[in-house]
């Protein structure tokens, strides 16, 4: 089944009936859906915590996509911690940035798609 499908089937009860409740969507989360959803990524993103650039992480995604959906679908994903960055404003004060490790992002990514 294609993933686009499968979402719009989701979105299609949704929109025909507003008290439809989904309970169990992580099955929308797959390899091929992380890959298609890393293609709709911005990769100019700075690194997080463990310092993998997008480039880096791009270069081995396939096993990526497949560990992170392994550890989602075994209850184990357990989201790194954040970069933490003060960005200046114009007044002079700073505001707090939290920058997540390309991994997270993109699993963020997906899952928002889900939603959506």
């Amino acid at each position: 089944m294609d993933m686009s499908t499968g979402l719009d089937r989701v979105a299609e009860k949704a929109r025909k009936d507003s008290r439809v409740r989904f309970t169990a969507l992580v099955h929308h989360i797959t390899p091929e859906f992380l890959k298609e959803t890393w293609k709709l990524m911005n990769h100019e993103g700075v690194p997080g915590v463990d310092g993998e650039s997008a480039r880096e992480f791009e270069r081995d995604l396939q096993r990526r996509a497949d560990d992170i959906v392994a550890e989602v679908k075994a209850g184990k994903y357990k989201a790194p911690p954040v970069r933490r960055v003060e960005i200046p404003k114009g007044d002079g004060r700073t505001r707090p940035l939290g920058i997540p490790t390309i991994q997270d992002r993109l699993l963020q990514r997906a899952v928002a798609r889900i939603l959506e």
